[in-house]
């Protein structure tokens, strides 16, 4: 048996549009500690690592195991119709081939969506990868990053240093730089033994960084011309987004 409710239906919802923005379909898995899923996109550009903690809910009751797969835009379009004050609650119907959805607050409403069916092959190993350095930083900061560089480019160089951070994109004459030293309050940490820089999509980044609703802090992990991690880790609910670099042209 799986049953999930919760009296404040935005971390789920806010979650599950921060995936759904990198991913469509994703094989969740449920247990007694809660929901994950991990998840790569089709072109395998992206990936996620989320996590919400049955401590995230009111009341939380899974019995086993269980991977159910979902589209994530039919989730997400279902949790967006709950009103503030609602109450949410996810079950799997006996048949254990359906979600069913229930929003208790003015009315009683119903929705049931289908599961779908993904490979467990399909899940990234993200935990293989490496990483040379990493920040701890305020998300905000790096929001505003990715916002500046997105008026000059469609993509930007991130570089991490024994004491700096940096954002820098440049085209047709104009350029735009965001540097942190350390010492800045923003800056919460820094670790990088040597110089290391990477180019990343805006598109993807400008996606990735809505999870700030999760978290008002975020740690990037890089290398020399190798994938972005960007963690954000709240009180009950965790996410990683993994993204691929694009070939830095000296």
């Amino acid at each position: 048996m799986f049953k999930a409710v919760t009296k404040d239906p935005r971390l789920l919802r806010d979650s599950i549009d921060v995936v759904s923005q990198l991913i469509d379909d994703g094989l969740f898995k449920l247990d007694k500690n809660g929901i994950e899923l991990l998840a790569a996109d089709r072109a395998v550009v992206s990936a996620v690592d989320f996590k919400l903690n049955a401590s995230g809910f009111d009341e939380y009751q899974c019995d086993k195991e269980t991977r159910i797969g979902l589209n994530l835009l039919n989730l997400l379009t279902i949790l967006k119709r709950a009103d503030a004050d609602d109450k949410l609650t996810l079950s799997l119907d006996e048949t254990g081939s359906r979600l069913d959805i229930t929003l208790e607050g003015r009315s009683f409403r119903n929705f049931t969506i289908p599961l779908i069916e993904i490979s467990a092959e399909d899940i990234p190993q993200i935990e293989k990868l490496d990483f040379a350095a990493d920040v701890d930083v305020r998300a905000d900061v790096i929001e505003q990053g990715i916002a500046d560089a997105d008026t000059i480019a469609d993509s930007v160089i991130i570089e991490l240093s024994e004491d700096m951070l940096r954002m820098f994109a440049g085209g047709n004459n104009s350029k735009a730089e965001l540097k942190l030293n350390k010492g800045n309050e923003a800056l919460l940490s820094l670790n990088a033994k040597c110089k290391v820089k990477s180019r990343y999509s805006l598109d993807y980044l400008k996606r990735m960084i809505r999870a700030s609703k999760i978290a008002d802090k975020t740690k990037i992990r890089i290398g020399a011309d190798s994938p972005l991690r960007m963690e954000f880790v709240g009180d009950h609910a965790s996410l990683s987004m993994i993204l691929a670099p694009r070939v830095i042209e000296e």
